[in-house]
């Protein structure tokens, strides 16, 4: 798996607790919980470097499994960070992260931090080619 995530990376608390707009934030599809693709879970554990404990209300907890396009099947989620900082930047889907380093689905590899941009209402992953 890596260098697994823990709750403070490089000072920033990306897992471990769901506060409702901090960390990292995916989108993902369970039928056990309303059945229908949302962006709104966040991550509370790292089970893999594809395989994710979300949340979405602190209470239903999920495990999904990283995907690169939107989550279509149940027990997807799909991580999106963004080149340059920004929203506006071009967004590209995650296919694992560790600690330092997040590869993306055609194998480029990227240093990441969990930032919050003035446009957005949530932390994002901003990424810098390695």
């Amino acid at each position: 798996m890596g260098r697994p995530l823990r709750k403070d990376v490089n000072g920033v608390d990306v897992i471990g607790t769901f506060t409702g707009d901090s960390g990292i934030k995916v989108g993902g599809l369970f039928t056990a919980d309303t059945g229908v693709a949302r962006t709104d879970y966040y991550v509370v554990k790292q089970r893999g470097a594809k395989t994710y404990v979300v949340t979405r209300d602190g209470t239903n907890f999920f495990t999904g499994t990283l995907t690169s396009s939107t989550p279509d099947a149940d027990g997807e989620i799909q991580m999106v960070a963004y080149l340059l900082g920004g929203a506006d930047a071009s967004a590209t889907s995650i296919a694992k992260l560790t600690k330092r380093i997040a590869t993306d689905f055609s194998g480029n590899r990227y240093t990441w931090q969990l930032t919050n941009s003035v446009s957005s209402t949530a932390d994002q992953i901003e990424l810098v080619a390695v």
